[in-house]
């Protein structure tokens, strides 16, 4: 490994112990973008997770990002076909751009956000997904041009992604939002008798209503999860805790 990439695993450990000394989030923020940079970041946030329909602005814990992107982002509504967040919802492991957004089936709205991004500066980048105990998901998106990271600096920017997350929500000073219900109660009973095999038939008649009303909620589950199909809505509403098993 090139000596570069030692001197910045070694600077990435000193800056995790000296993160828990520090109280001003600008601090956390100027330390943190410092060490990035030298893997050839130009951009990084630490954000929680909105959930679908909300804007990612007021959600923000600590940004350097490009002039103008965060209020075009949220205006036009890219975090609904934004690809690395979707795939940050789903899993916990660290992840390249690259890795997710070279989907020959990808829609129009996710190649406008990254040829946007990539307008903006951003034309590749590096996310450490966060999730907690009880479901709780944030990030860590790092960007710039062009990124090339060694699996041993990978493995390095994941720790420090972990440790700058800790040091961003306690420096903040932000508690989580309040948990409110996402689905409506009819919506919640039609996937909870699709997470026990009921077929839509079945549950109109549980339920005492027609099948197209049971595909009504199914689909407006869907648009409120922002998922595509019913399977993927039943998964992502018991990982959100509107249904349970």
């Amino acid at each position: 490994m090139a000596n570069a990439d030692d001197a910045f695993i070694r600077q990435s450990f000193d800056l995790i112990d000296g993160l828990d000394g520090l109280s001003d989030p600008l601090d956390v923020q100027k330390t943190i973008f410092d060490l990035v940079a030298r893997c050839g970041f130009s951009y990084f946030a630490i954000t929680r997770l909105p959930q679908p329909g909300e804007r990612i602005g007021p959600n923000l814990l600590l940004s350097v990002w490009p002039e103008g992107w965060l209020s075009h982002y949220d205006q036009v509504g890219h975090y609904r076909h934004d690809p690395v967040v979707r795939h940050c919802l789903r899993t916990t492991e660290p992840f390249a751009w690259s890795e997710v957004t070279d989907d020959p089936e990808a829609t129009p709205q996710t190649r406008r956000v990254m040829e946007e991004a990539r307008e903006h500066g951003m034309g590749a980048g590096y996310c450490v997904p966060i999730h907690d105990a009880h479901g709780f998901q944030g990030g860590i998106s790092m960007a710039g041009e062009r990124i090339d990271l060694p699996p041993r600096v990978r493995r390095a920017v994941h720790l420090l992604g972990l440790y700058a997350w800790s040091a961003a929500a306690r420096t903040t000073q932000q508690r989580p939002k309040p948990a409110g219900r996402l689905l409506s109660a009819r919506e919640r009973d039609v996937l909870s008798f699709a997470a026990q095999g009921r077929t839509r038939e079945e549950t109109a008649d549980l339920l005492g209503v027609s099948i197209e009303t049971v595909s009504t909620h199914l689909r407006n589950a869907r648009s409120k999860i922002g998922t595509r199909n019913t399977t993927h809505t039943v998964i992502e509403a018991l990982r959100l805790r509107e249904i349970t098993l």
